[in-house]
């Protein structure tokens, strides 16, 4: 989704990553693909085409079974990258043991960029793979729709089925509810997710639906049953402008061939 920006201004540079699937241990792997390994080229990635990033967005799933080491592991290696950063839960972390090692400064549920408000809602449920937004993350996306400030929502699960079957019945739960408030707030832009392991773009009632590839395994759009897909790593980036307009694109690792197991049919 591309909006025109202001013109003569430097927009503020916002860097979502998701789904790193992190392992207990550095070179653990997912279906065959070493996520440290998938992480690293996506961050080459980024450092050669964001020189300066005012806010680093990772939206989930950071670690494969929730395990301590994956979060301080990550934690460390993205010492310096973004001059702020967002950790959001998904579910397959353990989002109490996140909060523990990143602590509270980086899982707020919302906060001000420039002219922007950004707001992070908690979408995942616990030993549920489906996403929710409880009533307390409802009552901040109220808050969010109320202020006059052009805004984003950043989330783990999709909102709006992408014609991937299988994927879709994970999306949030109670989305007609999300939509329900997000009707009355013409400020808000577009909500953004991860989860689904693939890039998508749609409008629905005036608001943008945005899904961001993981930074290692990829699923393949438009399919029943658990595929993967062939695509690489990749991240997603917004500049976002003082006029309350803003540009996104999907940006892939390039120049690097990855191992999966394509005969997969799944994973925990």
């Amino acid at each position: 989704m591309t909006l025109s920006a202001q013109k003569n201004t430097r927009p503020l540079t916002v860097v979502q990553i998701s789904d790193c699937h992190l392992g207990a241990h550095q070179g653990d792997s997912l279906l065959g693909m070493d996520t440290d390994h998938s992480l690293e080229a996506v961050l080459a990635t980024i450092a050669s085409e964001c020189p300066v990033i005012d806010l680093l967005i990772v939206s989930g799933d950071i670690a494969a079974h929730g395990d301590a080491a994956s979060y301080q592991r990550l934690l460390a290696r993205l010492d310096g990258v973004a001059s702020q950063m967002v950790w959001l839960p998904g579910n397959h972390d353990d989002a109490d043991l996140m909060l523990s090692v990143a602590g509270e400064k980086l899982m707020p549920s919302e906060l001000e960029l420039g002219g922007w408000r950004l707001g992070f809602l908690n979408s995942a449920v616990k030993n549920e793979v489906g996403g929710l937004l409880a009533a307390d993350q409802l009552e901040v996306l109220k808050g969010i729709v109320a202020c006059e400030q052009p805004s984003l929502v950043f989330l783990h699960h999709h909102l709006r089925a992408l014609g991937c079957a299988w994927l879709d019945e994970q999306r949030v739960a109670n989305a007609d509810d999300v939509f329900a408030i997000a009707d009355a707030g013409p400020q808000l832009k577009a909500f953004v997710s991860g989860h689904v392991h693939q890039h998508s773009e749609m409008v629905f009632q005036n608001k943008g639906l945005l899904t961001t590839p993981s930074t290692c395994i990829q699923f393949a759009p438009d399919s029943d049953s658990f595929a993967l897909d062939d695509s690489n790593p990749g991240y997603r980036i917004f500049w976002l402008a003082e006029n309350g307009q803003f540009q996104t694109r999907v940006s892939r690792v390039k120049g690097v061939t990855f191992t999966v197991d394509n005969l997969a049919s799944g994973y925990e």
